[in-house]
């Protein structure tokens, strides 16, 4: 809490341990999809652990990215560094959803235009293409 009694937000140390938690929970889908494909190739056997859905391939995957964030958030230098970066990312002033909305309008617009010019570009190109060959 604030001086004035109101919520500052999510302290910075809180936002990195989440950060670590769903960074750790984004690796172990991707190692088990890699260990799952190396036991396919090596034609190993990928016992069920806990229950049909809980594989050996699944419990080492996420396993690994637990050790692996566990580790990363022990050494100090990371952690210094990712708590410096969630203060900073506190400081950024976010554009509001109107600005957000009309930077996209702005980006789609763009984009349409482009393609149309390339488009035209590409149909005379085709043309006078045609008529040398």
């Amino acid at each position: 809490m604030a001086a004035d009694g109101k919520a500052t937000g999510i302290d910075a140390r809180r936002m990195v341990v989440v950060f670590y938690a769903l960074a750790a929970l984004a690796v172990g889908v991707f190692l088990e999809k890699i260990l799952a494909l190396v036991f396919t190739y090596t034609r190993w056997n990928d016992p069920a652990v806990f229950g049909e859905d809980w594989t050996l391939t699944t419990v080492l995957g996420f396993a690994i990215a637990i050790v692996a964030a566990v580790v990363a958030w022990r050494a100090s230098r990371t952690q210094t560094d990712s708590l410096e970066i969630a203060g900073e990312l506190k400081k950024v002033t976010w554009p509001s959803l109107r600005e957000t909305r009309a930077a996209t309008v702005a980006v789609v617009i763009a984009t349409f235009v482009a393609a149309v010019i390339l488009g035209v570009f590409d149909y005379v190109w085709a043309k006078l293409s045609s008529l040398v060959y």
